[in-house]
C-alpha cells in the first residue's frame, strides 16, 4: 500500500476496496486486509480534509482581516 497517495488515488483505491469487498468473492483473510487498508486510507483521507478545512478557514480569516 503506498504511504504517499494524494486525495483522489486514495479515494479511488478506496472505492476499490469496496467494490471487492462488496464482491463477496474473497477468502476470510483477504477481505481482512483489505479492511484494514480501507481504514488506513479513511483515516488519511479524513486528515487531508482536516488540513484543507483549516487552510481554507486561514485564508477567508486573512481576507476577512485586511477588508
Amino acid at each position: 500500500m503506498a504511504k504517499d497517495l494524494n486525495f483522489k488515488k486514495a479515494i479511488e483505491r478506496l472505492e476499490e476496496i469496496v467494490e471487492k469487498l462488496e464482491s463477496q468473492d474473497l477468502d476470510l483473510e483477504e477481505a481482512v486486509d483489505l479492511l484494514a487498508e480501507g481504514i488506513e486510507l479513511h483515516k488519511k483521507c479524513q486528515d487531508k480534509l482536516k488540513s484543507a478545512q483549516t487552510k481554507i478557514n486561514k485564508l477567508l480569516e486573512e481576507k476577512a482581516e485586511s477588508i
